[in-house]
């Protein structure tokens, strides 16, 4: 991969692995793009906070959407979620899904017990369960209008009126204390409650919670500390990366 002056060194290191790997890399212009995107997170402070960070809507191969660009490992798909190009994954309903093969429990994260956040962007909604782990309802989200939005708290489901999460777009579950949890549809914000338990010590998995599946597209999938201060930054980057493809 050719260097550039203009390309941020975490973007050079990404296209670097993918090339070590064999992966088809993105177009010349996509990779300005996803370049910029980078830049954006790192200026709005967005980027030093994540512990892991997943762009699925690409031009390069299945392999290079999978690409964990903070850690530089690979996410794991199983049983076929549909890729489509600048699209990003789908899931069957049934039995696909994809494993970040990120546990916060393991080694030293961003994502602490009080102090924790997970992001994604997410359209052509259906089925329930858009994201958890292994332990069923634990840590997990759903494409409805729902108090079961849980981060670090086992089980419990939010304190208050139901929270509208049956939209197309961002969506970050932020825990900011023991106690307090805040939401985003996008740029909309709910404050609500929920004391916390423990973190799941699971790798956190898309397209399913437990044993249930959904059947969404999933563009974009992150975790790290809360960005509740930066959620418009962080909608307003990937927005701009997504409408540009």
């Amino acid at each position: 991969v050719s260097q550039s002056r203009y390309i941020d060194a975490d973007y050079q290191a990404i296209l670097n692995y993918a090339t070590t790997q064999g992966y088809t890399l993105p177009s010349a212009g996509q990779r300005v793009k996803q370049n910029q995107l980078l830049v954006d997170l790192k200026t709005a402070g967005i980027w030093s906070k994540l512990d892991t960070f997943a762009v699925f809507a690409t031009n390069g191969n299945t392999d290079f959407a999978l690409i964990d660009w903070k850690r530089l490992t690979q996410y794991t798909a199983y049983n076929s979620p549909t890729f489509s190009t600048n699209g990003g994954f789908t899931g069957n309903g049934t039995s696909s899904y994809i494993d970040t093969n990120f546990n916060p429990t393991v080694g030293t994260n961003n994502y602490l017990l009080n102090d924790a956040g997970r992001f994604y962007w997410v359209d052509n909604r259906t089925g329930v369960q858009w994201e958890g782990v292994t332990n069923g309802g634990t840590n997990d989200s759903r494409n409805a209008t729902t108090t079961l939005i849980r981060i670090n708290q086992g089980t419990s489901g939010l304190t208050g009126l139901n929270v509208t999460f049956n939209v197309d777009g961002f969506h970050a579950i932020n825990r900011t204390s023991s106690t307090n949890v805040e939401v985003f549809t996008n740029t909309n914000q709910t404050s609500r409650t929920a004391t916390s338990t423990t973190i799941s010590n699971s790798n956190q998995f898309i397209l399913r919670g437990g044993g249930t599946y959904n059947g969404s597209r999933f563009r974009m999938y992150a975790m790290g500390g809360n960005l509740v201060a930066e959620n418009t930054d962080f909608y307003n980057a990937l927005n701009t990366y997504f409408t540009s493809l």
